[in-house]
């Protein structure tokens, strides 16, 4: 058991069983936006998933509340969970006078879908898409044994995505490397943008900081200028990352993520069908299983994940 739940922190995805207590019931609304406090949230059922640790003895998570809208062209999913500290500051470099040291994490929510008709994930959920042969878990990998097999995978990054206002979105195969665990997972097709590092070549520090002075937490692109460490104070902190808005497939999904009063408000919204064969289609009416994970202030193994199989359905 510790090893299967291992495997699905690795996917950040749940286990078995259907039922209604997993169901996720998008009603339709109108005007649809990014908006966490429009009107129609009142009229959305709200389903309650508690989030478990991944590995024995740890922490469970947060109890994740889901309510889910659509209309003709979109779907919209909100997503609401206490968290006692923001974390997104991934990667930052901080100046302790004469060098810097690199340190932190960021919060992050990730959904699962299956691409098309995929009967495993509808009945197995995460264990359709999970590889957790043997004891050694740095041979474990998430995708799957046939290329007409393939998942859609969303991730929100606090750091790195949520900014700039777009979701991480990827898409999982199958192995294109026997040797390379990382192969079967693959970003969306994109024209542009997403985050880069901010390191030298040296990586010891910093290429750039941010136009806005060193009180800025994030560094859009454009806003980068050349690093000059004679300007910085002991102490002062400087964001890991580029970010600019993913163009294309990788950026379908649009999203708005607010941290207060110690939790986490994410709305998404992407249209029901992208016309982009690397992410699922949503058609109305037809139930879609997927998975849920949160991770707070970190990445890999330290997820937490909903135990059971949740299920899309439309009202």
């Amino acid at each position: 058991m510790k090893r299967l739940l291992l495997a699905l922190a690795i996917l950040g995805l749940g286990t078995l069983a259907l039922s209604q207590s997993t169901t996720l019931t998008a009603v339709r609304a109108s005007d649809l936006s990014l908006d966490a406090g429009a009107a129609y949230w009142t009229d959305a059922p709200t389903l309650e998933v508690q989030m478990v640790a991944a590995q024995e003895g740890d922490a469970d998570g947060p109890v994740v509340m889901l309510q889910a809208v659509y209309d003709n062209d979109s779907i919209a999913i909100r997503a609401e969970w206490a968290d006692a500290t923001e974390s997104v500051m991934k990667n930052a470099w901080t100046w302790d006078g004469t060098a810097f040291t690199k340190s932190g994490d960021e919060d992050r929510i990730m959904f699962a879908w299956p691409i098309g008709n995929n009967p495993d994930f509808a009945s197995k959920g995460c264990t359709a898409a999970c590889h957790n042969e043997g004891d050694d878990t740095s041979t474990w990998w998430m995708g799957s044994d046939s290329d007409d097999v393939r998942f859609d995978a969303w991730q929100w990054k606090a750091a790195r995505t949520n900014p700039v206002g777009y979701i991480d979105d990827k898409w999982w195969g199958t192995l294109t490397d026997p040797e390379d665990v990382e192969s079967s997972r693959h970003g969306d097709s994109r024209e542009g943008g997403s985050y880069a590092n901010n390191r030298n070549e040296e990586q010891t520090g910093p290429t750039f900081m941010s136009s806005e002075g060193t009180a800025a937490r994030f560094i859009v692109d454009g806003q980068q200028i050349e690093l000059d460490t004679s300007t910085l104070a002991v102490g002062d902190v400087i964001p890991g990352y580029i970010l600019a808005a993913a163009v294309g497939s990788r950026g379908d999904i649009a999203t708005r993520g607010v941290w207060t009063d110690g939790k986490w408000v994410v709305v998404l919204m992407r249209p029901l069908d992208t016309g982009h064969d690397d992410d699922t289609v949503f058609r109305v009416r037809r139930r879609t299983p997927f998975g849920l994970s949160v991770v707070d202030d970190g990445g890999g193994l330290s997820h937490t994940v909903g135990e059971e199989v949740l299920v899309l359905d439309w009202k």
